[in-house]
């Protein structure tokens, strides 16, 4: 997940400049939804994976399908993404491209996952913590659970990953005792 977040952020980058200097965030952003919801498809996963599929059909494929949401320099998006075998990343794309935009608001994306759901006491005391850490910004706070973690909470913001589980902290003393 980490290395499509990696190839996506480039992209979502250049295209909210592009976006931006046009005054076509929210074109942009509409394009992006559309194609995110196409490309995240079963049937149009294996499309764009098929070798004998050429990339030029496949940017065909996807410009047909997303016709209704063109905007400037979409096609030429899919190109360049079709060129570099990187079609597959439009989602991740689209979810940056998403937390750019409410960056751009001051607004902030945050998730907090948990082993259990929180109850509303401690979502209201991890809140107020997140809105005096990032004093002067606008913070959206969502919450996931995770069974996985077995205890505790990770928070996640964009780059920051705050890791406060018991599966992390398992992990770094089953590290310690390895090396």
């Amino acid at each position: 997940m980490a290395e499509l977040i990696t190839i996506a952020r480039p992209y979502a980058k250049a295209v909210f400049g592009f976006a931006s200097d046009a005054k076509k965030e929210a074109e942009w952003a509409v394009f992006l939804l559309l194609a995110h919801a196409i490309t995240s498809d079963i049937a149009m996963i294996e499309v764009l994976k098929n070798p004998s599929v050429s990339s030029e059909q496949k940017v065909a494929i996807l410009a047909d399908l997303t016709k209704d949401a063109n905007v400037d320099g979409s096609k030429t998006l899919l190109d360049a993404l079709a060129y570099y075998g990187r079609l597959l990343a439009l989602p991740a794309i689209a979810d940056e491209y998403d937390r750019l935009v409410a960056l751009g608001q001051q607004a902030l994306e945050i998730t907090i996952t948990s082993a259990y759901p929180l109850d509303n006491n401690d979502f209201k005391l991890l809140e107020t913590k997140l809105k005096t850490k990032y004093a002067g910004t606008t913070i959206r706070v969502e919450t996931a659970v995770d069974q996985s973690l077995i205890g505790g909470f990770e928070i996640r913001s964009s780059d920051t990953v705050i890791d406060a589980t018991v599966r992390g902290r398992l992990s770094k003393i089953a590290e310690s005792l390895t090396s």
